[in-house]
């Protein structure tokens, strides 16, 4: 890791830069957006989709796994051993499409993933998913994708809102109430953004038709609750109007109960996280100097997290084997450096680098603390060429590694043991061709070759004594293939549409070994052995229709287990679909919604298998005059019972009565 004072150095060069840049015709792009641009650094290109905060605030999404499950190709995933909210974009997971916030990586070092039930999204002004073909810009481990987290940027001298809201069950009780607030001043040379919110919620009750199940009754969920509390906070200078210089924090703290398993083929476990922080503190800067614009970012990221399992329901004892007390204190640093070039009025080159150190400490009570430590660096570049008026060529290049500096694990015969820290690198490359015939329409053809490494939890986790770590592990790899097409249908309707096919490589799988160094057989092992392949269609259609607001997006999702057809690809159905219809009435408005999908397997043997469902929410608001709105809705409306893991049900029928205020 560079040491503080060369971050430093860094960072106050990248600060006074203002003093010697030179102005430009085009104006800065925001300093939290990653795409794929044109040759002239503007038109963003590629299949990437965004959902704004206009949209996330009128359909209720007040975590960022529901306000993914919006868009095209992604998949939600809930609940699970761990109650944990995840997406899947065209099929890949967390580990593989990583979580930024305003281009900073802020997935948790030790496993890749992160709980997008504890990202509440009342601070948000969009949400960017990119697939397959993204930017190269992003940096390391963007195998299938990427996330990105826009926070808020203030637009007048003073503006805001305040807001918050109770929900109540099918009986009647209050189970949750919210609250948040935002308030942005920009004064030209300098803006202020500060963010606050706080979500609690006591428990869910289930469907009225659910059966009762050996650990769980009928009506309110057991171990259900959850609390989540954010501050975020945004200073930025603009000196001039193609100069951005930006300080950023976001801190998070939640706490959840898990559930226990609620089906009729398994045990359960009886466990709570009474801690779930996160915080992330950064820097960006954006700078013309010419021809050239240079960018750079750094940031130090926290995770702390406790886990506490008990002997049963009671929640009070632990006395068993299977309970125990867990916790980790994670970080990482890093920075990341891009220059872009304008070579010519047709061609524009984007180099980068990355550099990120992650760092995972563990321990049960009664261990020491083990200590995990990895170093990633990359390279990229990116080049983007006019062909023509209507054809644009987008290739980049990309060479990571991944250095393990330490790793401690612990067991009981062995102690403290230092393991092999393991090195990898991987190349990545992709190819576009964009053709727009006029304004209102655009082809797009692009081959990607991505990658990912192995995370530490991958190379290392015992798994509780079932496993034996692995090292050695090669990164896993992508191809992906798309052609899409994009076009305006004429009186307000837009199309969207890509069939793609990604084959992975390298895929990693648990493989059974005879080994000694397990102490609950039968015992498994990390390693490169699968192969999968992945075909879909993607299509979103948007527009009106004698005064109705209509939205539609549907996804096909094949997914095939290439090296052993027996062994299931789990948590996506094969179709899903959302849909909105909307509508004002002077001051009042009305939102109906669906979520449906098709079944999916939740268990890789395909015992295990959650049905398919569609789920419908309906609101009304009454906007006042001068900001004020107010409105009723209702989830789950017809009680029904479904799930997205088996034995996982999700919340029947609740009511949630809402007021904000913008001004």
């Amino acid at each position: 890791m560079p040491a503080y004072p060369t971050l430093i150095l860094l960072t106050t060069g990248a600060l006074f830069l203002p003093m010697l840049a030179q102005a430009r015709t085009t104006s800065a792009t925001d300093l939290g957006t990653v795409v794929v641009v044109d040759s002239r650094g503007q038109d963003s290109l590629g299949g990437t989709h965004a959902i704004n905060r206009e949209e996330i605030r009128a359909h209720d999404r007040e975590t960022l796994g529901t306000a993914l499950e919006l868009l095209p190709g992604v998949t939600l995933s809930r609940g699970g051993a761990r109650n944990e909210e995840m997406v899947r974009v065209r099929g890949f997971d967390l580990r593989q499409v990583p979580i930024f916030i305003d281009g900073i990586p802020i997935y948790v070092p030790y496993d890749g993933y992160a709980d997008l039930g504890r990202f509440t999204t009342f601070d948000l002004e969009r949400v960017e998913v990119a697939k397959g073909f993204s930017s190269m810009i992003y940096g390391p481990n963007t195998l299938g994708g990427a996330i990105n987290l826009i926070t808020r940027k203030p637009q007048r001298a003073f503006e805001g809102e305040v807001g918050g809201g109770l929900s109540f069950t099918d009986h009647g009780e209050r189970n949750a109430w919210r609250t948040y607030a935002n308030l942005g001043s920009n004064q030209g040379n300098w803006y202020l953004q500060a963010g606050l919110s706080y979500l609690d919620e006591d428990h869910f009750r289930l469907p009225g038709g659910f059966d009762t199940a050996p650990y769980q009754a009928e009506g309110r969920r057991h171990n259900s609750y959850r609390t989540d509390q954010k501050a975020s906070f945004k200073l930025g200078l603009t000196p001039n109007d193609s100069d951005e210089y930006m300080l950023g924090y976001v801190r998070q703290e939640g706490e959840k109960g898990n559930p226990p398993y609620a089906g009729r083929l398994s045990s359960s476990r009886y466990w709570q996280w009474p801690t779930w922080d996160k915080t992330s503190f950064y820097l960006g800067s954006s700078t013309g100097l010419g021809d050239h614009r240079l960018r750079f970012r750094a940031y130090h990221d926290t995770y702390e997290n406790s886990l506490f399992a008990y002997d049963d329901a009671s929640y009070s004892t632990q006395n068993t084997p299977r309970a125990f007390r867990s916790w980790y204190d994670d970080y990482s640093n890093g920075l990341s450096l891009e220059d872009q070039w304008q070579m010519t009025s047709r061609d524009l080159l984007r180099l980068a680098y990355h550099y990120k150190e992650d760092v995972h400490r563990e321990h049960d009570a009664g261990e020491p603390w083990q200590r995990f430590e990895d170093r990633t660096q990359s390279l990229a570049a990116e080049y983007s060429r006019e062909l023509s008026d209507s054809l644009t060529l987008v290739a980049g290049f990309g060479h990571d590694r991944r250095d393990g500096r330490k790793a401690q694990n612990y067991t009981v015969s062995t102690g403290l043991v230092d393991e092999d820290g393991g090195r990898n690198h991987s190349n990545n490359g992709q190819l576009g061709l964009f053709y727009r015939p006029d304004a209102d329409s655009q082809w797009r053809l692009s081959v990607a070759r991505k990658s990912r490494f192995a995370t530490i939890k991958d190379r290392y986790s015992y798994r509780m004594g079932t496993a034996v770590p692995n090292p050695g592990l090669k990164s896993e790899h992508a191809t992906h293939f798309e052609v899409g097409h994009s076009r305006a249908l004429g009186a307000g309707w837009q199309m969207d549409m890509a069939v793609f096919r990604s084959h992975i490589d390298d895929l990693l799988q648990s493989v059974r070994i005879d080994d000694s160094r397990c102490s609950s057989p039968p015992c498994s092992q990390m390693q490169n052995v699968d192969q999968a392949r992945v075909n879909g269609l993607e299509l979103v259609l948007d527009g009106q229709f004698q005064g109705w607001d209509i939205a539609f997006n549907y996804l096909y999702l094949d997914r095939q287990n290439r090296s052993d057809d027996s062994v299931r690809l789990t948590d996506t159905p094969r179709h899903k679909a959302f849909a909105s219809l909307g509508r004002t009435f002077g001051p009042w408005e009305l939102l109906l919604s669906a979520d449906a999908a098709s079944r999916r397997y939740s268990s890789s043997d395909g015992v295990q298998v959650a049905d398919g469902f569609a789920v419908y929410r309906l609101k009304g608001s009454y906007h006042f005059a001068g900001g004020l709105s107010l409105s009723t809705s209702v989830h789950n409306l017809f009680d029904r019972e479904y799930a997205y893991s088996e034995g996982y049900p999700e919340p029947g029928r609740t009511f949630l009565v809402q007021a904000n205020l913008t001004f």
